[in-house]
């Protein structure tokens, strides 16, 4: 079998297997194990993977790691085709886990750009506005 991409507003409860579902809106892709064992993987798009359809057929960049199961799995999927490598063994999935923390904490504390905090403080300023307006 191989991964279809479906893009779709929201990623189901029911994800079926060999689908990758991907929202662009929320910047989210989810899908099955490849291994079979049944446990649903969100990534998160653009942040960590990027998710794509090549004639209907799903590709992922770069490779799923499935750390937070008891599979430990680790794959490739490129144009739907599954290529399985190596299972983490706990040890490195946690080493793993605990370098993507530090990365995301690193990057937390570092301040937004000018313009994106202008971009949010505009949209709260305006939002407001609307708010007082509506009622």
């Amino acid at each position: 079998m191989r991964y279809r991409y479906q893009a779709v507003e929201r990623i189901p409860r029911e994800m079926a297997d060999f689908v990758v579902y991907h929202t662009e809106e929320f910047e989210l892709a989810g899908l099955l194990c490849a291994c079979g064992c049944g446990h649903r993987i969100t990534l998160l798009v653009p942040d960590s993977h990027e998710v794509w359809t090549e004639d209907g057929f799903a590709t992922i960049s770069p490779s799923v790691g499935v750390l937070d199961a008891p599979c430990k799995s680790h794959f490739f999927i490129r144009r739907g085709n599954v290529q399985m490598l190596p299972a983490f063994t706990p040890a490195h999935a946690s080493e793993i886990m605990r370098a993507q923390v530090a990365r995301h904490v690193a990057r937390d504390t570092r301040p937004a750009p000018w313009w994106l905090r202008a971009r949010i403080a505009a949209f709260g300023w305006l939002r407001s506005i609307w708010t007082s307006l509506s009622k």
